[in-house]
């Protein structure tokens, strides 16, 4: 194989980072992942792990990745009851590549050193809801809804929502017409993209109402978002969920999650607290939506070159919307 780059033509090369940002960008095989790790608990004199974290999760957005399933889902009976399994094979750029990366790069996050067996890629298998950003308001069609600011001036670029001034939140509200789409039960993650043009903005919460009144908050800790730098944010959206995470450049900000929400309700807002904009300041939102995901763990590493890294995965675990809906979990 020959790869031309801008060094020129290197026979027997791979760039698999170009490669894989070059089929994100022409189709839907290449993919940005969430990495996962779940925290690594302390042990007692025997060995047994205790309720006390040694070192917290990892979770990680923006890994690319290219998926290529053996088997999707295969419905099997249990003890537990029904599950769903899988297999697939998945590939990465090579781990000096990935270590470039700013979450993944060890002089900003020491707690990362590699992937390893039973980490987990988080995909999506499909959005569930879009909260639109390619505009200010939709008052047709079946996706009517509108922001609002607290201050300052709304605007929107086709792909962005944007609030300039010295505003503290933006809120989405899709309409209430009986035909206008709501649902957002079969979403178990929630992510968005967040920017700022100044060094002040701090991310107080996101807080996620249903059409019963009630709320599911997400509460970050001192989390400033960094200048011109769109921050990648992605949360779990299942019933159960008392903390999580967000990383910025390798540092990790712990996030709790409190609320009684009942997810068979409709959405019925979105909204975003912050501080400290300015009346000079923008604050900038894209990418936001609710999405199914399934879940491929590090089963075992077929290859490992200075170019790519393959892993074999199994999907371990999987419930039937059907199920979720009854149990409203």
């Amino acid at each position: 194989m020959t790869v031309i780059s801008a060094q020129g033509v290197r026979p027997g090369s791979i760039n698999m980072g170009r490669i894989l940002r070059n089929l994100r960008h022409h189709s839907d095989m290449s993919r940005k992942v969430v990495y996962h790790r779940p925290p690594i608990y302390t042990r007692d004199d025997y060995g047994v792990e205790t309720d006390t974290q040694s070192t917290a999760e990892l979770l990680l957005p923006n890994l690319p990745a290219l998926i290529r399933p053996a088997l999707t889902a295969d419905y099997v009976m249990e003890r537990a009851g029904v599950n769903i399994v899988g297999a697939a094979r998945v590939y990465t750029p090579n781990m000096q590549t990935i270590k470039g990366y700013p979450n993944f790069d060890q002089d900003n996050n020491p707690d990362f050193n590699e992937i390893e067996g039973w980490d987990r890629f988080i995909d999506r298998q499909r959005s569930i809801y879009t909260v639109w950003t390619s505009g200010t308001t939709m008052t047709s069609g079946s996706n009517q809804y509108a922001w609002s600011e607290d201050s300052g001036t709304l605007t929107s670029n086709g792909e962005s929502i944007s609030v300039s001034g010295a505003s503290t939140s933006l809120t989405y509200t899709p309409d209430d017409d009986a035909s206008n789409n709501r649902n957002i039960l079969e979403g178990d993650r929630f992510r968005f993209k967040i920017k700022t043009d100044d060094t002040n903005l701090v991310l107080t919460s996101v807080v996620i109402t249903n059409t019963e009144a009630e709320s599911l908050t997400y509460t970050p800790t001192a989390l400033t978002v960094t200048e011109d730098e769109w921050l990648t944010i992605d949360f779990p959206f299942v019933s159960g969920t008392t903390a999580t995470s967000i990383y910025q450049t390798g540092v990790r900000y712990a996030t709790t999650v409190g609320g009684t929400y009942d997810y068979e309700k409709d959405l019925q807002t979105v909204v975003f607290n912050y501080t400290g904009p300015g009346a000079t300041d923008n604050v900038y939102l894209k990418g936001v939506e609710f999405y199914k995901s399934i879940s491929w763990h590090v089963h075992s590493l077929k290859e490992l070159n200075t170019q790519f890294t393959t892993y074999n995965c199994v999907r371990v675990r999987g419930r039937r919307d059907s199920i979720r809906r009854s149990y409203d979990t």
